[in-house]
């Protein structure tokens, strides 16, 4: 106490701005964590059942030979290896689009993160089905259901191959305290080398196996695989 009976601090102290306690604005996201140990737990789940088959996936992503022997023995999407590495691919796709959407906030700003997180798996489960109700359409109207049933099995394998690739750089992008631009960076490059290797092996299947035109092969890769993509997204960032 002062002279006179004053705080010391009393011509110091700063005007109350609220009469209530205000809670810390930067609050940890626990759905994160939680979405690591699911993924974590879906690896487990593939190593104890089907790791031998997993492996053989990996390898024909890159071995036309092992791929062609995979196809021989009648690949069934419903078996829990392709089932668990299908969904793990989708929640890895789901959770890099939603990453990208956090750091440049295109849409849904206003919303949650988890709402934005489940907006994306949603939007890529309809256009996954879509997709597949389209190439069952499409085999049947033109015939070709030999070179379509190859390309959805190839694009099938790639994507759970690179569903596991994609993981580390889309957990460090979240998790670790460099910026998260960088891994971010990092899981687009390898999506982007699926893609491309899936359009490869598309355009070699049509051209030297089955000898379908190249205008043939562009104008489903627009049809499909560009140009709904482009159209989606437009109307997302317009819309929301």
């Amino acid at each position: 106490m002062g002279a006179g009976g004053q705080h010391i601090f009393q011509n110091h102290l700063l005007p109350k701005q609220s009469h209530s306690l205000s809670l810390h604005g930067n609050e940890e996201l626990i759905w994160p964590s939680l979405f690591l140990i699911f993924c974590l737990l879906l690896l487990v789940i593939i190593k104890m059942r089907a790791l031998s088959k997993v492996i053989r996936i990996i390898q024909s992503t890159f071995s036309k030979q092992l791929l062609q022997q995979m196809e021989r023995e009648e690949f069934n999407p419903f078996k829990l290896s392709s089932v668990i590495l299908n969904l793990f691919f989708i929640l890895n796709l789901s959770f890099l689009i939603y990453k990208i959407n956090s750091i440049y906030k295109f849409v849904l700003i206003e919303k949650v993160s988890l709402v934005q997180f489940f907006f994306f798996l949603a939007l890529i489960i309809l256009i996954s089905s879509l997709k597949v109700i389209t190439n069952f359409a499409l085999s049947l109207l033109t015939g070709e259901r030999k070179i379509i049933t190859e390309y959805s099995i190839n694009s099938s394998l790639i994507n759970q191959t690179f569903g596991l690739f994609i993981f580390p750089w889309i957990i460090l992008a979240e998790f670790s305290k460099f910026n998260p631009l960088i891994f971010v960076c990092g899981a687009i490059i390898v999506l982007t080398l699926a893609i491309l290797i899936k359009w490869y092996r598309g355009v070699i299947m049509g051209l030297v196996q089955e000898r379908i035109g190249l205008l043939q092969i562009f104008s489903y890769f627009c049809g499909l695989e560009i140009l709904p993509i482009f159209v989606i997204v437009k109307f997302i960032i317009e819309t929301f």
